[in-house]
């Protein structure tokens, strides 16, 4: 079983662990069992789906809707009676309203948690002790362009001019969820890289990602979108020396 296959069963796991037992899920299952990659993905699908199943059971409809449509299927009703057919169309309009807006927040949950992971990938990528694994290796900022306009990956689409005087370490197209994306490696005056990833912003299109820089792990992380491609620079060095360049 590939590893699409098992996430096309387990994406329909109820995070409750009830299907463990099922003979349906027991390949995909094992499948995650052995593969760290496959795990890592259901380990946060199952917590995500914890997420929607938490905020759904705090949904409740208005406390009296249940009697107002039994009081509007009587069979037998007073002369002077409130007409059913008002009271069917408010039941249908508010079923249809908390559709929709559970759709909208499940749907905004589901890309929010995507950026996450998404940004949780590239750090854990640059973290690895093997890294860097370029595709090529260069100082010349075009020959990077060249070389991800070839792979048809996304380029960067404009950068402040104290970045491109920098030389580069090189270059990489990859790919994550599907979605192709590029990395275009800085060498800072310290010694130190800024790495800037580069993808389709439709991949995260309702997602407005703070502009701020933020902390984590010891990488410094800061987002922007650019002529529709969303641009995450990543790098070790101090704040400072970071805003010189891409402020």
């Amino acid at each position: 079983m590939t590893n699409e296959a098992a996430k096309f069963l387990l994406n329909t796991y109820r995070p409750n662990g009830a299907d463990a037992q099922d003979p349906v899920f027991r390949a995909a299952l094992d499948q995650a069992a052995h593969d760290p990659e496959l795990a890592t993905w259901f380990k946060e699908q199952r917590s995500f789906d914890s997420q929607i199943a938490a905020k759904l059971a705090g949904i409740q409809p208005p406390p009296h809707l249940y009697s107002a449509i039994l009081a509007g299927i009587a069979t037998r009703l007073p002369a002077r009676r409130f007409p059913m057919r008002p009271i069917l169309a408010l039941a249908a309009m508010l079923i249809l309203c908390g559709t929709i807006l559970v759709t909208f927040f499940v749907e905004h949950l589901s890309r929010t948690a995507s950026l996450e992971a998404y940004q949780k990938a590239n750090l854990t990528m640059l973290s690895a002790p093997s890294w860097p694994q370029l595709d090529l290796v260069t100082d010349d900022f075009s020959r990077t362009q060249e070389y991800l306009a070839s792979m048809k990956a996304p380029r960067v689409p404009d950068l402040p001019g104290a970045l491109l005087n920098l030389p580069t370490a090189g270059c990489k197209a990859l790919y994550w969820n599907n979605q192709m994306l590029s990395l275009t490696c800085f060498r800072l005056p310290d010694g130190e890289l800024l790495h800037v990833f580069v993808i389709d912003e439709e991949a995260f299109k309702s997602v407005n990602p703070a502009a701020d820089f933020k902390e984590m792990d010891g990488w410094h992380v800061k987002f922007e979108r650019c002529n529709g491609m969303l641009v995450m620079f990543v790098s070790r060095a101090p704040m400072v020396e970071i805003k010189k360049y891409i402020l």
